[in-house]
């Protein structure tokens, strides 16, 4: 009897134990606060400057409904936020109305739905602090497809001569598509012959689906449908 009592008492406190620790875990999705005020002076520019450019730094300025996940469970819903492509970070408020927001924690564990588009955290080589966000763009069986976006800081330039103008300072956006396996990330090329190249095991048959569909490898969308049925095949 005492050693029923005792077993049930070790698996109630384990259960008290790992509760907290999820609870612990939800309420900690926000990795810092940002200082809105400090981010003109980051970059050296006046504020009227940093206002002209700043949406430039998002995949979307604007901050949309989103949820956030925890290892598949829903941990947080109808939450304001934006895709920083710049600084590589989720950026969340806890009311549309607010004027200071927060970054998520980046953790492989935590993954966001901004409206229909899902973002992912991919260490890189183990580590979180080198890692990065990708959009995941297609969910296969075999192969899944993300997208990167970068955005990079490119700083004003005076003119050299009376004939050309100043440059002023400006974010400029570059996307990167990857075909993923098990893990293992292979940069899309830019070529048509390329990205066929890359499945030459069904190669036939994407020809002719390509052919068939009046797929354009450069349209994001044609790409996506395109990898979707790749995937089929296999």
């Amino acid at each position: 009897m005492k050693k029923i009592i005792f077993t049930a008492s070790f698996v109630l406190m384990a259960i008290s134990m790992f509760s907290q620790a999820r609870q612990s875990s939800y309420t900690s999705v926000y990795d810092r606060t940002i200082d809105i005020n400090e981010k003109s002076l980051a970059f050296g520019l006046t504020e009227a400057q940093f206002a002209a450019i700043k949406d430039e730094a998002y995949a979307n300025p604007n901050f949309l409904q989103g949820k956030i996940f925890q290892e598949d469970q829903l941990i947080k819903d109808d939450v304001p936020m934006r895709y920083n492509a710049y600084a590589d970070e989720i950026e969340i408020k806890k009311n549309v109305s607010d004027e200071n927001y927060s970054a998520l924690i980046k953790s492989p564990d935590i993954f966001v739905k901004i409206m229909n588009e899902i973002y992912v955290f991919v260490p890189f080589n183990g580590s979180n602090e080198k890692g990065g966000y990708f959009n995941v763009l297609n969910d296969g069986k075999t192969y899944d497809l993300y997208k990167k976006t970068k955005a990079e800081y490119r700083e004003p330039k005076k003119a050299q001569t009376s004939y050309q103008q100043d440059t002023p300072p400006s974010f400029v956006k570059a996307t990167t598509y990857y075909l993923v396996k098990d893990g293992s990330f292979l940069e899309m090329p830019n070529s048509k012959s390329k990205i066929l190249k890359m499945m030459d095991s069904k190669k036939n048959e994407m020809k002719k689906y390509i052919k068939d569909n009046n797929i354009d490898l450069d349209k994001e969308a044609d790409l996506v449908k395109t990898i979707a049925y790749f995937d089929s095949l296999l």
